[in-house]
């Protein structure tokens, strides 16, 4: 959510539309901004209501790193909404309207760093390594002892995440077992609405206490919270799609309907039903600007 001013001198028509945002420029407020020689770093509360958050575009490469509140994103693989740990990179030159639902959120944003002639695509970082290492920025964002070299080793360790060719020498002693990642990904990934956190542990070859003991270090939340989030996220997919809600709540493994009510309404403050017409609106609007 933050950017320089493009340089490109063909823009797409949607790039055209969109408005720049410099490097500092966030739909947020919060602390002094840090910065290092190649990046910048935002800790930041959501400040806008969602509906004025516009079309905008951003040259520079960035992470947002959800902390709080339902984000949502047109980055490849991110949820409709999200409720789990969720990490995304934005390389130079993306446009869209990633935001909070409801204006309300925070987030840590990380800037800079790559090359402005581009760097893949917008993309949900399912790297449970990553998000320990976003999450300590933010965590010790305060601290003094998080000096430039830190910083800018850690922006640099994301970068490395996304990228095609990782280095051993971005590796730290603190990178979490290779179990964890296939753990993450395969609750990430699962449809099956009876997947259990004990058929997670027992496919990677760990206790279930083991599992979650590891899960709360690299990703600060219990693997049931994390399913339980995705499935969630899976609900709000699929409720504009499905014949009923009854429907919705079956295929994103909640017992019932009521479940799903009394779940959604909890973490999103809207019931099923009312985001159910609000995706209709969505859609229909979206389609008049086509």
């Amino acid at each position: 959510m933050a950017s320089t001013t493009s340089r490109c001198k063909q823009k797409s028509p949607l790039k055209a539309m969109a408005i720049q945002r410099k490097r500092t420029d966030f739909w947020g407020s919060g602390p002094a901004l840090r910065q290092t020689a190649d990046f910048s770093f935002h800790l930041l509360a959501a400040n806008a209501p969602e509906e004025e958050v516009q079309l905008h575009t951003h040259e520079e490469a960035h992470f947002v790193l959800v902390l709080s509140g339902g984000y949502m994103s047109s980055a490849k693989n991110a949820p409709v909404i999200s409720n789990t740990p969720l990490l995304v990179f934005n390389p130079p030159g993306t446009t869209h309207r990633d935001r909070f639902y409801g204006g309300r959120g925070t987030f840590l944003a990380v800037s800079g760093g790559i090359d402005a002639h581009g760097h893949g695509y917008a993309m949900s970082v399912a790297d449970p390594y990553a998000i320990q290492t976003a999450r300590r920025i933010a965590t010790d964002f305060h601290h003094a002892s998080l000096n430039p070299l830190l910083l800018d080793g850690s922006a640099q360790q994301l970068l490395a995440a996304c990228s095609p060719l990782t280095s051993d020498e971005s590796k730290r002693a603190t990178q979490p077992p290779s179990w964890l990642k296939t753990a993450f990904e395969m609750i990430y990934a699962s449809e099956d609405p009876d997947l259990s956190v004990a058929q997670v542990a027992a496919y990677v070859g760990v206790h279930p206490v083991h599992l979650a003991r590891v899960f709360r270090r690299y990703l600060h939340c219990a693997p049931g919270d994390y399913l339980r989030g995705r499935r969630l996220e899976r609900a709000a997919a699929v409720i504009g799609s499905a014949a009923s809600l009854a429907d919705a709540a079956y295929a994103a493994g909640f017992v019932d309907q009521a479940h799903l009510t009394r779940s959604f309404r909890n973490v999103y403050g809207i019931t099923p039903g009312a985001w159910r017409k609000r995706m209709k609106v969505s859609s229909i609007q979206s389609d008049e600007h086509i």
